[in-house]
């Protein structure tokens, strides 16, 4: 079932208050026509019913998606690495495999449920588009503001992202072969599979890329010592 809150909102612009109802999570299974309004972002919407004044309200959210076994938490501006739900982890303890992530922003909340439905590595993504984003701030001359996954083709071998560079953040579309990702899905199998053992939810974006990539060098320098 969907768990709605009631909250009193003060508009912005008439300093009315009103009483509106916010959804703070769902289950696709029971409410699959939430993904439409997540991906449209309808879902964050708030219009005074004194007014009329429209803006964006954001607020924490739990997307569940049981048959593809991933729950995505939406924490505005979180930015710790990992979040514990105590509630969460014992309504869902005897479903196992569940991916659980925690996100920052709504296109990221976007992103993530796209790369689970196509049943992609989202830990594997996010070291191929940290790769990426180098060449691309090569390419631009300009410090990347932000990356999203955008697609993977088969056919032609590549896996696309979408980049915001600069100070006025402009959108630069950039693809690399798919052997890229694929070489990082051998990394994280090989190297970080226990980290989705954790429990609790956790934030696998740009900081987790860069920390993995930087504890991967290491253990590459590690093994070459071995070997001497």
């Amino acid at each position: 079932m969907p768990e709605i809150v009631t909250k009193s909102i003060l508009c912005p612009k008439c300093k009315q208050q009103t009483s509106t109802e916010i959804l703070i999570s769902t289950n696709t299974v029971e409410e699959p026509y939430i993904r439409k309004k997540i991906m449209d972002e309808s879902i964050f919407r708030w219009k005074c019913v004194k007014c009329g004044f429209t803006t964006r309200f954001q607020h924490p959210f739990l997307y569940n998606d049981i048959d593809n076994k991933f729950m995505i938490y939406y924490i505005p501006n979180v930015e710790r690495q990992k979040v514990s739900d105590q509630k969460l982890e014992e309504e869902y303890n005897e479903l196992s495999d569940i991916k659980k992530r925690i996100v920052p922003d709504i296109n990221t909340l976007k992103e993530k449920i796209v790369i689970f439905e196509n049943g992609y590595n989202d830990m594997a993504l996010e070291l191929t588009k940290l790769a990426v984003a180098e060449i691309v701030s090569k390419d631009t001359g300009y410090n990347v503001h932000s990356g999203y996954f955008t697609g993977m083709n088969e056919e032609d071998g590549t896996v696309s992202f979408q980049f915001f560079v600069g100070g006025d953040k402009r959108s630069y579309i950039q693809s690399t072969r798919l052997d890229i990702y694929k070489r990082s899905v051998g990394i994280v199998n090989k190297h970080f599979s226990k980290v989705e053992q954790q429990s609790g939810f956790l934030n696998i974006g740009k900081e987790w890329a860069k920390e993995t990539l930087e504890n991967y060098k290491k253990l590459k320098v590690k093994g070459t010592g071995s070997r001497k």
